[in-house]
C-alpha cells in the first residue's frame, strides 16, 4: 500500500519503539500520511491519553477506527467557539450560579471546621477529656479535608463536578448530624472526621468547576470569589460560634452548620454539569440514541489499576514531581497552617491575657475576615490593571501563568509582618486593639498569596491536570491546618507569645522568595514538567499525537 510503512521507512514517532510491521496497516498513521496534521492533533486528549494508559505499546494500530479516520469521524469536541453547550458560552446568569454553588458549599464546609473551636471547652468538660484533645475535633476534620481532596478531584475529573457535588454533601450533612448527637468523645471526633472527608469534594473541586466556567481572560476577576471562600468560613464561625457557645452547648454549632447544608443543597440541586470531558459524553449518548448522523468515538473502559492510579495517586505524583505544585503547595500549606494556628492563639490571647469572653473571642476573628475581604478586593485590583495589557502583548489565552503571581508577590511580605506585630504587641500587653488590627495584614497576604498561587498553578497545569494539583495542594495545606492548632498553645505558653509568633515570623520570611522565584524561572520549570498542558485554544484541551503518547509512555 501506498501508505503502509515498511521495515526501513522512519516512524513518524520516533519514541515508539515497536516492530513496525504490526502497524503497517493502521488506519491512524494512513491517516497521519493523508490528512493535515491538525486534524490529527483534535483528537480528544483525555479519551487517547487513557486509552494508551490502558493498551500500552503497540497501542497504535488497536486505537478505535472511530478514531482513526477524520474524513469519517468529528472527534469529540466543541463545535467552534460558539458551541452552545461550552461553558464558556453560557449566558451569564448562569455561569455566575454555577460559580457560586462551590463558593456557598465551601464556605459552609470551612465555617463547619471552626465553628467547633468556639465549643471546645464544652466538649473537653462533657467528655472529660483535655482541651488539647478536645482540638482534635477540629484537627481530624481539616485532615480528613485534605485527605478526601485527594479522591475528589480526580473522581471530578472522570466522571464530572455535578456528581460528586450532589452526592458528598447529604453525606457530609449526616455526619454533621452524627456529631450533634455523639454521646461520647470517640463518636463525636469520627463523625468528624468523615465530615470532613465528604465535604473535602467542595473545597477541592471548585476550582475545576471554576476553569470550565470562565476564560484565563477572566480568571484573576471571577476565580478569586472562590478562593476566599475557605477563609471567610472559618473566619466567621467563632463570631458566630462565641456567643452561641455562651448560651447553648456545643451540639447547637452543629445544628447551625447543618441548617446551612440544607439551604446550600438545595439551592445547589438545579445545577449543570460543566466539565467538559462529561457535557461531550452525554452529547454523543443523546445524539447515538437518536440516530443522529455524527460520528462519535466510543467509550473505553480503563483497567482499575489504571483508574486507582489516576484517581488516587496522579495527586500524590504531582505533589512530589512537580515543582512548581510542591513549592507553592509548601508556601501556601504554611500560611493556611498558622491562619488554623490563631484558632487557638486568639483564645490563649484574648481570654488568658486580656480576659475576654468567649463571645469578645469571636469578635477579634472579624479582623481575619475584613482582612480577606480586603485580600480579595487587592487580588482582583491588580489583575484588572495589569492582565488586559498583557493579554494585549501576548494574545488571548497566550500569557504566561508566571504574571499571575503579582498578587503573592506583593502580599507575601505582609505575613511575616503581621506575625510579629502581632506578637510582640499581645506578649507586653499593648491595649487589645493593637494585635486585632495586626491580623489584619496576615488575612491580606494570606489571601493574595493563595489566590495568586491557585491561579497560577490552575493556568499552568489547565482544566485537565489543574483540580488534581489543587488537590494534591489542599492535601498538604489541611494536614498543616489540623496540626498546628494542636501545639499552638503549649507554644505560646513555654515560648511567650512574642517568640512564639517571632518563631513563625522567620520561617514566613525564609519563604518570601517562593513566588518571586517562579515568576522569574517558572517558564524553565514548565518546559520540564510531566504534566504542563500545552496552551489550549478556547475549544478545548488539545495537543500533537506524538505529546500525548510520550506522555503515557513517561508516565
Amino acid at each position: 500500500s501506498a501508505f503502509s510503512y515498511s521495515c526501513t521507512k522512519q516512524s513518524p514517532f520516533p519514541r515508539l519503539e515497536v516492530p513496525l510491521r504490526s502497524i503497517s496497516s493502521s488506519p491512524l498513521l494512513s491517516a497521519y500520511n493523508i490528512y493535515p496534521r491538525t486534524r490529527i492533533e483534535a483528537i480528544d486528549r483525555q479519551l487517547l491519553v487513557e486509552y494508551l494508559a490502558q493498551t500500552r505499546i503497540p497501542t497504535i494500530a488497536r486505537l478505535p477506527t472511530s478514531m482513526a479516520n477524520p474524513q469519517e469521524v468529528d472527534p469529540p469536541d466543541w463545535r467552534g467557539p460558539d458551541d452552545p453547550d461550552c461553558p464558556y458560552n453560557w449566558p451569564l446568569w448562569k455561569r455566575i450560579y454555577s460559580t457560586s454553588i462551590p463558593a456557598f458549599l465551601c464556605v459552609n464546609v470551612s465555617f463547619a471546621s471552626s465553628v467547633y473551636t468556639s465549643g471546645a471547652n464544652d466538649v473537653s468538660e462533657k467528655f472529660g477529656v483535655s482541651h488539647t484533645a478536645s482540638l482534635l475535633g477540629l484537627s481530624l476534620f481539616l485532615w480528613a479535608l485534605g485527605l478526601g481532596a485527594i479522591i475528589a478531584a480526580p473522581v471530578s475529573e472522570y466522571y464530572g463536578r455535578r456528581i460528586v457535588y450532589l452526592s458528598t454533601v447529604p453525606v457530609f450533612g449526616l455526619f454533621i448530624l452524627g456529631s450533634g448527637l455523639a454521646q461520647n468523645f470517640t463518636t463525636l471526633i469520627v463523625c468528624r472526621f468523615f465530615a470532613g472527608f465528604f465535604g473535602s469534594a467542595v473545597v477541592s473541586v471548585g476550582g475545576g468547576t471554576n476553569a470550565d466556567l470562565w476564560p484565563p481572560a477572566l480568571a484573576g476577576f471571577v476565580y478569586p470569589f472562590y478562593f476566599v471562600s475557605p477563609f471567610l468560613g472559618p473566619a466567621f464561625g467563632p463570631v458566630i460560634g462565641g456567643f452561641l457557645a455562651e448560651k447553648k452547648d456545643f451540639r447547637w454549632l452543629e445544628w447551625v452548620v447543618l441548617f446551612m447544608v440544607a439551604f446550600n443543597y438545595i439551592y445547589a440541586l438545579p445545577q449543570f454539569e460543566t466539565y467538559k470531558k462529561t457535557i461531550l459524553q452525554k452529547r454523543i449518548r443523546a445524539e447515538t440514541q437518536s440516530n443522529a448522523p455524527q460520528a462519535h468515538s466510543p467509550k473505553v473502559a480503563l483497567p482499575s489499576s489504571a483508574i486507582i492510579q489516576r484517581i488516587v495517586l496522579k495527586p500524590f505524583k504531582m505533589l512530589f514531581v512537580e515543582s512548581i505544585v510542591l513549592f507553592m503547595t509548601i508556601y501556601m500549606a504554611f500560611n493556611f497552617a498558622v491562619f488554623y494556628s490563631f484558632f487557638a492563639a486568639f483564645p490563649y490571647v484574648f481570654g488568658g491575657h486580656y480576659g475576654f469572653t468567649p463571645g469578645q473571642q469571636g469578635l477579634t476573628f472579624i479582623s481575619i475576615a475584613l482582612g480577606c475581604v480586603i485580600g480579595f478586593l487587592a487580588v482582583v485590583y491588580i489583575d484588572r490593571k495589569t492582565y488586559p495589557a498583557l493579554e494585549a502583548k501576548y494574545g488571548v489565552g497566550a500569557v504566561p501563568p508566571e504574571y499571575r503571581l503579582y498578587g503573592a508577590m506583593v502580599g507575601c511580605a505582609l505575613n511575616p509582618a503581621s506575625l510579629f506585630w502581632f506578637g510582640w504587641t499581645a506578649d507586653k500587653g499593648v491595649y487589645w486593639l493593637s494585635p486585632v488590627i495586626a491580623s489584619v495584614p496576615f488575612a491580606v497576604g494570606n489571601i493574595m498569596v493563595y489566590s495568586s498561587g491557585a491561579l497560577y498553578i490552575m493556568n499552568s497545569y489547565g482544566s485537565l491536570h489543574g483540580a488534581s494539583a489543587l488537590s494534591a495542594n489542599s492535601l498538604l495545606r489541611y494536614a498543616g491546618g489540623g496540626a498546628f492548632p494542636l501545639f499552638t498553645v503549649q507554644m505560646f505558653s513555654s515560648m511567650g507569645i512574642g517568640w512564639a509568633s517571632s518563631l513563625l515570623g522567620f520561617v514566613s520570611v525564609v519563604l518570601v522568595p517562593v513566588p518571586w522565584v517562579l515568576y522569574k524561572y517558572g517558564s524553565r520549570i514548565r518546559a520540564h514538567s510531566q504534566y504542563i498542558t500545552i496552551k489550549e485554544p478556547a475549544s478545548g484541551n488539545q495537543t500533537s499525537l506524538e505529546e500525548m503518547t510520550s506522555e503515557v509512555t513517561e508516565s
